[in-house]
């Protein structure tokens, strides 16, 4: 029988021979150490509006649209979104809006696409929407599926077992005399992701009659499913109010840390990697990336284009990195920005211009 060893020694000469063992986020400098990848469970964390569902979003269309593009030899993302926030029908608006001006440069927003505005669509326009249904259509049937509303952890983890018992099978072994239950999959190319966004909004039970017992017994499964299944879990939560005192606006940036976590301390020690992003312009504060943020605000409308990254927690590489990013808030897009420092004066100057009128969202 193989030891764990020799298990390991397979996955180092599978990474030399340049076999793919992760899925790409669409996010290159922060793929490095959040591209999905099976066993880690990933928290992201974020201040009110900041856009931490959005980054779930971005992360879950870049990774599928990379396997579409060109499934063979990839490891294919198999998503079990818990959207416990936001309904399946605004998520899917939501990621339509994106794809139509990705693909097609038009800006159509949500509140339009539903007919909240007085401002309806246009003809033309209804067609770019109806033109969306078959790649909707395909992510849905082949690569992620949306279970809405608040849930129970016992719901979850119901759920999250009859999908395991669909793509796999469980069996036991007798490792030096005791028996361990190990997972099998059907398919040892397809990542298993449950993300829970947001897991502040866990419902209780009468056995867990508390918020903090229910999202620690969440985060236990959660824990489960990495370890067991070999699942990529991601765990998306709110921070406490607490970060908008003085003391903490006295930092150049409002550092996030683990503490901020919300109502649980369970999941910044459980999870092997953390990234929390951060609005330093709806605190008036500067950035450590180097950027100014208030470049980055629309002074015709007050859209506000920017937002800063950070790795808090690496169980398996750096910590305390940054990474600029730009956000095109009206559908959710996040894409990275260029080291401040290796940008001239007119360089920067470009590239602010370019994010303001968007075409920086539009680059492939």
């Amino acid at each position: 029988m193989d030891t764990t060893f020799d298990d390991l020694n397979k996955d180092v000469i599978d990474g030399m021979g340049g076999k793919i063992l992760s899925i790409p986020i669409g996010l290159p400098k922060l793929g490095k150490y959040a591209n999905i990848r099976k066993n880690i469970l990933t928290l992201l964390f974020s201040t009110t509006g900041a856009g931490k569902s959005a980054m779930i979003d971005t992360i879950i269309l870049n990774a599928c649209h990379s396997h579409m593009n060109s499934p063979t030899g990839k490891l294919k993302p198999d998503f079990q979104l818990f959207s416990m926030e936001r309904a399946k029908k605004l998520r899917i608006a939501k990621w339509i809006s994106y794809l139509i001006f990705k693909n097609e440069g038009e800006i159509i927003e949500i509140p339009r696409i539903l007919g909240w505005w007085d401002e309806k669509l246009t003809k033309a326009e209804h067609s770019l929407f109806l033109s969306q249904k078959e790649y909707i259509n395909c992510l849905l049937n082949d690569y992620v599926t949306i279970h809405e509303g608040a849930k129970t952890p016992n719901e979850i983890y119901r759920i999250m077992k009859d999908h395991y018992e669909e793509i796999g099978k469980y069996d036991e072994v007798v490792i030096k005399g005791k028996t361990t239950k190990i997972f099998i999959p059907n398919n040892n190319n397809v990542i298993t992701s449950p993300i829970f966004d947001h897991g502040n909004l866990t419902k209780t039970t009468q056995a867990l009659p508390n918020k903090k017992q229910a999202i620690d017994k969440l985060v236990e499964y959660a824990q489960g499913f990495r370890d067991l299944e070999g699942s990529a879990p991601f765990w998306v939560s709110q921070v406490n109010r607490a970060i908008s005192g003085v003391t903490r606006s006295k930092d150049q940036e409002h550092e996030l840390v683990l503490e901020d976590v919300k109502e649980s301390g369970d999941i910044g020690d459980a999870c092997d990697l953390a990234i929390s992003i951060f609005d330093p312009v709806k605190y008036s504060q500067g950035s450590k990336t180097g950027y100014i943020p208030i470049d980055f605000v629309d002074k015709t409308n007050g859209n506000n284009y920017f937002r800063s990254c950070q790795i808090l927690k690496s169980s398996y590489g750096a910590d305390s990195v940054r990474i600029p990013l730009a956000f095109n808030g009206f559908c959710g897009q996040f894409m990275e920005l260029e080291r401040r420092d290796k940008l001239n004066e007119e360089q920067y100057e470009n590239l602010v211009k370019s994010v303001l009128n968007k075409n920086f969202f539009l680059k492939n």
